[in-house]
């Protein structure tokens, strides 16, 4: 099996705490427990989108998509569903094939800008690994102010990709593949300031007008 990671958008309920002693952060506690108990489980990122506090990202990084298959198929998984029911309002995920597995970065910049495409062209995987590779190259060469590096991938499952925005009833989506990218910063206004470079504007074309959709947010996310 090649290695995975598992995109899950979690939609909160109002007025949930994650962290503390409220019965939400012993439910979520739990929850990752259950998780990390897991055959082919491998290590775990969470954080809340900084955009919309409501938006809670899980990403899983399993040894295959069949292990995470296994899991859902198991018993313990309607107890795991209930629990994590007490915090949630609804769920929607996927899985995609980093580039590099594991997507370290996730932990070692303080923020995640998350970017998904849905339904592009045959060529833009090809595209966001040249995007990246130009970001790395000005990083090393100390071009990119507050710019910690990324990773990318493209979804495993076929028509069953939609954008989050479901999860709020906002639309009916985009279906289809995606590419998901990591792209890590010291801040969002770090990226939000590399959008206002040359740099930015000379290689942005490379992931616009070849997809039907896209969403992007900062995260920063905890490690397990």
């Amino acid at each position: 099996m090649a290695p995975v990671t598992e995109i899950a958008y979690i939609s909160l309920k109002p007025g949930i705490q994650l962290t503390g002693s409220s019965d939400g952060a012993k439910a979520w506690a739990d929850t990752i427990k259950t998780i990390q108990a897991q055959d082919g489980y491998q290590r775990l990122h969470w954080g809340v989108s900084i955009e919309n506090e409501s938006l809670l990202m899980l990403l899983i990084d399993w040894d295959g998509v069949g292990s995470h298959q296994k899991f859902m198929d198991n018993p313990s998984y309607g107890p795991f569903k209930k629990t994590l029911g007490l915090i949630m309002e609804g769920v929607h995920l996927f899985h995609i094939t980093p580039t590099p597995f594991p997507p370290t970065i996730l932990s070692e910049a303080p923020v995640i800008e998350f970017c998904a495409f849905y339904s592009p062209d045959a060529s833009f995987l090809g595209n966001m690994s040249q995007f990246v590779s130009i970001l790395e190259g000005d990083r090393k060469a100390g071009k990119i102010d507050g710019y910690y590096g990324g990773s990318y991938g493209e979804g495993v499952e076929e028509g069953v990709v939609k954008h989050a925005e479901i999860l709020e009833g906002k639309g009916e989506g985009e279906t289809g593949k995606a590419v998901v990218g990591f792209l890590g910063w010291e801040s969002k206004e770090k990226h939000l300031a590399f959008r206002e470079t040359e740099l930015f504007k000379e290689n942005i074309g490379l992931l616009r007008g070849n997809n039907r959709g896209a969403e992007v947010f900062h995260v920063k996310f905890a490690a397990v």
